[in-house]
């Protein structure tokens, strides 16, 4: 991609691999695992429970989750120029982990669970999908960033 840009390549390697995420997520509510989408839950810590299930809930949790994808994106890039791209996979599902419990688990976890309680398959998805999200991160890092050459 671009060498002396770190951030715009990594706000792209964020919104791709959200992306991939929502793609699981859907597929978990197509196929009834999850009767939320992911959208919705991030749509919680903005707004009361009586509008989770509109367009509008769908559009502000939208737009907080790629504004939270590409700084995570960022934030994943300098954690590779860091720390090198061995091990690239690994470090890749490590952060989305962290992600998950960090912010599903910790700091969205009680304004969820009262606004949109699930069942274990639901939030099974929700480990699926950043899984997946971890593995993007690596691919799309793999294909993106260009270290610099010293």
């Amino acid at each position: 991609m671009v060498r002396d840009s770190p951030i715009l390549t990594g706000v792209l390697i964020g919104v791709l691999a959200d992306a991939v995420k929502l793609g699981v997520n859907y597929l978990g509510y197509i196929l009834g695992f999850t009767d939320v989408l992911f959208w919705q839950i991030v749509a919680t810590n903005i707004l009361p429970e009586q509008y989770l299930f509109t367009p509008s809930a769908l559009l502000i949790g939208a737009i907080a989750d790629l504004t939270v994808t590409g700084f995570l994106g960022v934030l994943f890039l300098y954690f590779i120029k860091l720390t090198g791209l061995d091990f690239l996979f690994l470090k890749g599902v490590g952060f989305a982990m962290l992600v998950w419990v960090g912010l599903l688990g910790s700091v969205l976890g009680r304004s969820i669970e009262a606004k949109l309680p699930q069942n274990p398959s639901g939030i099974f998805v929700t480990i699926v999908a950043h899984l997946a999200f971890g593995i993007a991160l690596a691919v799309f890092t793999s294909f993106l960033y260009q270290p610099e050459e010293t």
